[in-house]
């Protein structure tokens, strides 16, 4: 754990890399916990609109990163597409802060700052290449420990925001903050290197933009992304779930429902270390499968729940579980094409997509036929399934090209 800190700290560059990456997490913890606010009580959008809003944003975000990401590879200077789609993220954001209206809020949140989103896979492309020379599992670490400061960021980020802007008419603000976010990553951006070194883990081959996207469509690639999103979107389902059980069942206040959430996200800091220190002694598959079984765990004890404090104590085992399915899945997909951190790092953006569809599809059946409680065990058996799917292809894993 400490390793990994220290490694960090003596290297500029990924000194650089995770203060950017906070900035980027501070920037969607300002506004996404008042996305649907603003656009739907303080803009006026309907709820059906808004729907379609967050699709066709995933859509976007989706594309645009995993074409980047594959870019890239075969461009080598990532430094110049940091620095220009962080740009794309201050335009954006600074749209919607200095003219708040429907259609500059869709038009930025759906064709403007799905760019900005991008850049946080460019990041931990920028990160991997960085540790391209260290051990298989030394680079892993370091790369779960920089992906604990994006949970740091959204448990500062977004009670600080809503103390500062509590006395406003509305939260615009939030929209001001995220493009300042955005102006100091493009600005830090300035200071990587141009053109980094060659992966030296790359070999002789380059593979060219079509010829990696059949790559990430083979049947295999695919089936691993469908398992990776099984496990990992328990994490979305539950984050949905936990709390219609708190108020509904259980009699809690929504305060309840901020302290809880503030809670996973803060625990979830010191599980994220500790499981990169693992990374020495432990594959990363049993990381992953340790993790959904406790998260599997706390969606199954959820369901027995009788009043708010048992849901309390249960922030532990929660933040064990989400720590390890946040912050493996995107070292695991980069293993699979260690000469080509851009093309793993596609994956990443493919496992939101596809979980937040799982997620939709699951609690959209759940919630009808079987309730909150129900829904909860459909997590559990998604997790499994997860789980079960990547053991099997483990036993598959591809030779990188």
């Amino acid at each position: 754990m400490l390793h990994s800190l220290r490694h960090i700290r003596a290297h500029p560059q990924l000194l650089l890399l995770t203060l950017m990456i906070f900035l980027q997490g501070s920037a969607y913890g300002s506004t996404l916990p008042y996305l649907s606010i603003t656009a739907i009580q303080e803009l006026g959008m309907s709820d059906q609109a808004y729907s379609v809003l967050v699709f066709v944003t995933s859509l976007c975000a989706v594309t645009i990163s995993v074409s980047l990401g594959i870019l890239s590879d075969l461009m080598g200077d990532r430094r110049t597409i940091i620095m220009v789609m962080a740009v794309m993220g201050a335009i954006g954001y600074g749209a919607i802060f200095l003219f708040p209206s429907i259609p500059v809020f869709i038009a930025a949140t759906a064709i403007i700052i799905p760019f900005f989103q991008s850049v946080s896979s460019l990041i931990f492309v920028s990160v991997r290449a960085e540790t391209a020379g260290l051990p298989s599992r030394d680079s892993a670490a370091i790369n779960a420990t920089v992906r604990a400061f994006v949970s740091a960021a959204w448990v500062v980020m977004p009670a600080a925001v809503g103390f500062a802007f509590a006395s406003s008419a509305n939260m615009m603000g939030a929209w001001g903050v995220a493009a300042l976010c955005a102006l100091l990553i493009s600005f830090s951006s300035a200071f990587l290197p141009a053109r980094p070194a060659p992966d030296r883990t790359a070999g002789t081959s380059r593979a060219g933009f079509l010829s990696a996207l059949s790559e990430l469509a083979t049947p295999l690639m695919l089936a691993r992304a469908v398992s990776m999103a099984l496990l990992t979107g328990t994490i979305r389902l539950a984050s949905t779930v936990w709390p219609l059980i708190l108020i509904a069942d259980l009699g809690g206040k929504t305060g309840d429902v901020g302290i809880v959430a503030g809670l996973i996200a803060l625990f979830e800091i010191p599980f994220m270390l500790i499981w990169a220190s693992l990374l020495k002694r432990l594959n990363i598959l049993v990381i992953l499968a340790i993790g959904g079984l406790l998260y599997a765990a706390f969606m199954a004890t959820l369901t027995f729940a009788t009043s708010p404090w048992q849901l309390y104590a249960l922030t532990i085992p929660a933040a064990a579980g989400a720590a390890a399915l946040l912050s493996m899945p995107l070292t695991y997909f980069q293993d699979l094409f260690p000469g080509r951190p851009g093309l793993g790092t596609s994956f990443n953006p493919i496992n939101s997509f596809l979980g937040n569809g799982l997620t939709a599809i699951v609690f959209g059946t759940g919630a009808h036929l079987f309730g909150y409680s129900g829904t909860a065990w459909l997590g559990v058996a998604m997790a499994l399934a997860g789980i079960f799917g990547l053991v099997i292809l483990e036993k598959r894993r591809p030779t990188a090209s």
